[in-house]
C-alpha cells in the first residue's frame, strides 16, 4: 500500500505540469527563430550595447525553445532595445577618501516583436538594475573592473528580461 501511495503522489507531482523555469508557453509556437538586434546606446559608456546584446543572445541560446539567427530577415521574432541611462556612484570610500566600491545602474527599454505581424510579444520601457563592484587601488585595473561589472549587469538584466518574456509578464 505504501508503494501505491508513493506512486500516486509522484504521478500528481509530475503530472500537474509544474516547472521551475518558464519555457515560453504563452508565446505562439510558430515563433522559433529569434534575432537579437543591436541595442541603441544613448549613454556615454562605449561598448555597453555590445555587452547587453551578447547577454541577450546567450539567454536565447541557452533555451532550447528558440534558435538564434544571424539576420532579421530570417527571424520569426526580433528582440531590440535601447540603453537609456547608465549611472555610476560611489558606495564606499577608503580612509584616504578614495572610492573603494561603486554601483553602476542601467536603465533600458526592451521589445520582443513578432516579425510577421509586427505585434509586441513583450516589452518593458524602464527596466532598471544595478551591481556593486570593488575598485582596486591600482588605477590601471579600474577600467577592467568596470567592464566586468557592466558585463555582469548585462547578463543579469538579460536573464531577468528573458524570464519575464517567457513567463508572459
Amino acid at each position: 500500500i505504501q508503494t501505491v501511495i508513493l506512486c500516486v503522489a509522484c504521478a500528481i507531482l509530475y503530472g500537474c505540469g509544474y516547472s521551475l523555469a518558464p519555457r515560453g508557453e504563452s508565446i505562439d509556437s510558430r515563433i522559433q527563430k529569434i534575432y537579437v538586434d543591436v541595442f541603441e546606446n544613448r549613454t556615454s559608456q562605449a561598448e555597453v550595447e555590445n555587452y547587453v546584446r551578447t547577454a541577450f543572445v546567450n539567454q536565447f541560446i541557452q533555451n532550447s525553445r528558440f534558435r538564434v539567427v544571424s539576420g532579421a530577415e530570417n527571424a520569426d521574432a526580433i528582440v531590440r532595445g535601447t540603453i537609456l541611462n547608465l549611472h555610476t556612484s560611489t558606495v564606499a570610500h577608503r580612509k584616504n577618501d578614495l572610492a573603494a566600491a561603486e554601483r553602476v545602474t542601467v536603465i533600458m527599454a526592451v521589445v520582443f516583436e513578432d516579425q510577421v505581424n509586427g505585434s509586441t510579444i513583450w516589452s518593458q520601457k524602464d527596466m532598471t538594475d544595478s551591481v556593486d563592484y570593488a575598485l582596486s587601488q591600482d588605477i590601471n585595473l579600474i577600467a577592467n573592473m568596470r567592464k566586468q561589472a557592466l558585463m555582469k549587469l548585462a547578463n543579469d538584466m538579460a536573464e531577468k528580461a528573458f524570464n519575464l518574456m517567457m513567463s508572459g509578464f
